[in-house]
């Protein structure tokens, strides 16, 4: 795949991640650019099919230094659009939304290492395979601290969290 194709198929994906971890939309395009021109120097150097990968990789690094750089680690929320195929009723619409605002609200409270994983696992849906790439880390260490994420995430819930 050449360089363009390799821009449109993961631009947004690339971008989503970062807002996610950033809450700032401004903040999340600049670094989605950052990370395809870094893409584009290095792109050479990528071992073929890990270029999704990288980018996340890259993505991730540029999110963290922005946090090191203001002393802040944080996680704001970011609701995934869904969309389905038919509309929730107005009631249903608020519950979904208030749900979602409880869930990142105890996701934002826990430490770095659970907010990644569980960002990676279970709302962006990667496989296991996917995120220890990512986060540099065996298929084993994913695992472990997915379970103790969702252990803390169900204590910070009150223990009231259905099997995410």
């Amino acid at each position: 795949m050449n360089i363009e194709e390799i821009f449109y198929l993961h631009n947004h994906t690339i971008f989503k991640y970062l807002y996610y971890l950033l809450n700032d939309e401004k903040l999340a395009e600049d670094y989605t650019q950052e990370t395809f021109v870094r893409y584009l120097k290095h792109h050479q150097t990528i071992k073929e099919g890990a270029d999704l990968a990288w980018l996340r990789c890259t993505a991730r690094n540029l999110a963290y230094d922005h946090y090191r750089r203001k002393r802040i680690i944080q996680f704001v929320p970011f609701l995934q659009q869904h969309e389905e195929q038919t509309s929730p009723s107005p009631h249903q619409w608020l519950m979904q939304r208030e749900d979602a605002r409880i869930l990142y609200l105890a996701i934002r409270k826990l430490k770095i290492t659970y907010r990644d994983v569980i960002i990676l696992r279970k709302i962006e849906g990667l496989s296991i395979e996917e995120t220890s790439n990512i986060l540099g880390w065996n298929e084993g260490k994913v695992k472990n601290t997915l379970k103790r994420a969702l252990v803390a995430l169900k204590k910070e819930l009150g223990g009231e969290m259905d099997e995410v």
